[in-house]
């Protein structure tokens, strides 16, 4: 499960793993019984120290299983986690401690490919265009709770 989050710049807020090399959008798996919007609230606090509402699902994506890793296939979820303006974007930065990310970035839509894979950048894009729309996804409860 992925958060968009965006600001009036067109710009969205990516944030990098450590010991990765690629960007993401900020997020975290849904732990048992945990609905997708509940993991997102939790991946936000405890990574970037963040309350933020996230309003809804932005896009369903199922993303194939990884025969090397032994990785199940499962539904990716995208949820909007709202605009920020532009004095919260700049006031953002990583806490101090105690988090698994290694860098956060402000990206414009159109410099994604330097900072994420293709199939993230198309999910981003997709994400912003549904959430600049004001389209929202319905997800049944099984749904919520397997992304």
């Amino acid at each position: 499960m992925s958060v968009l989050i965006r600001d009036p710049r067109r710009r969205v807020l990516l944030v990098q793993p450590a010991g990765r090399t690629d960007f993401m959008m900020p997020g975290s798996s849904a732990h048992p019984d945990e609905t997708a919007e509940q993991a997102a609230s939790r991946a936000l606090a405890d990574d970037l120290t963040m309350r933020r509402a996230v309003t809804g699902v932005l896009v369903r994506d199922p993303h194939p299983a990884n025969f090397d890793t032994g990785a199940a296939e499962l539904l990716h979820v995208v949820l909007d986690g709202g605009a920020m303006t532009d004095t919260e974007a700049g006031a953002l930065s990583l806490p101090a401690r105690g988090t698994s990310i290694s860098a956060l970035e402000w990206v414009p839509l159109d410099g994604l490919c330097k900072y994420v894979q293709p199939f993230t950048e198309a999910r981003v894009r997709a994400a912003y265009a549904a959430a600049c729309r004001g389209v929202r996804l319905r997800m049944d409860a099984e749904q919520c709770r397997a992304a």
